[in-house]
């Protein structure tokens, strides 16, 4: 990711990064507007976001922060943009509710639409109330914060918004993947750490079991249908992995 912030920070971005690097990274430049913070070893991506957004909140100058995960390509432009459409719609998303908004990359822009889950990469947090939030839901902030944080926003009677079309943003675009070529498509399974594919199958296993125990039909589903999703595809993926080596990719 390195290269991708760098020319943005050159250009006045302001940037706080939580190193979860153990024994931390190091070799970050050196410009004003530009923070690291770090533990000094990795504590899992929920606790870092919310150990990010406790130093942003000290800042005291901070309302929203725009999050991107390390695999993400973005640019000055992406900035200006997201800053420019949040100057847009802030008075006009229909909630007078603490919101969520999730930015995505491509070509075309799209109105602000309502959504049920987005991902944390690309994530608009309001600082306080996510602070506020996760430090309500304590539990199961390690893996699967994408769905978690956004169940306990609606529960919480937040509303949760999706905007297509940011320019420059790419969010998996130093995100390791194995691939296979089958005719014209490609297909891409992400390479995890050992355990972290395990975690977030029992993370998810755990919000659909408070979706059943309160009713919520709707999510639970959402879960249940990405805990298959995840274990068919990547079974699939496997076998065609083993069997068929001639379909594999560099």
């Amino acid at each position: 990711m390195l290269s991708s912030w760098s020319e943005a920070v050159r250009q006045g971005v302001p940037l706080r990064i939580w190193d979860n690097t153990p024994q931390g990274f190091g070799g970050w430049m050196d410009y004003p507007n530009l923070v690291v913070y770090s533990s000094g070893s990795n504590i899992g991506l929920g606790p870092a976001i919310k150990c990010l957004l406790t130093k942003l909140q000290a800042e005291s100058q901070w309302v929203n922060a725009l999050y991107f995960d390390q695999d993400a390509d973005w640019s000055a432009l992406t900035y200006r943009w997201v800053v420019e459409v949040m100057k847009k719609n802030s008075m006009g998303l229909g909630s007078k509710s603490p919101q969520l908004i999730g930015i995505r990359g491509g070509p075309h822009p799209t109105n602000p639409i309502k959504v049920r889950t987005m991902f944390t990469n690309g994530m608009i947090f309001p600082v306080g109330p996510v602070l506020k939030l996760m430090n309500r839901y304590q539990p199961y902030f390690l893996e699967c914060v994408d769905y978690q944080l956004c169940y306990k926003a609606n529960l919480s009677g937040w509303s949760l918004f999706q905007i297509d079309g940011c320019p420059e943003l790419f969010h998996d675009a130093s995100r390791p993947f194995l691939e296979l070529k089958i005719g014209s498509n490609i297909y891409r399974k992400r390479i995890y750490p050992p355990g972290r594919s395990r975690r977030f199958l029992l993370n998810l296993g755990a919000l659909s079991m408070e979706a059943l125990f309160r009713f919520d039909f709707n999510y639970l589903w959402v879960f249940l249908r990405n805990v298959l999703t995840h274990l068919a595809y990547r079974f699939w993926f496997d076998a065609l992995w083993y069997l068929r080596p001639s379909v594999r990719q560099t």
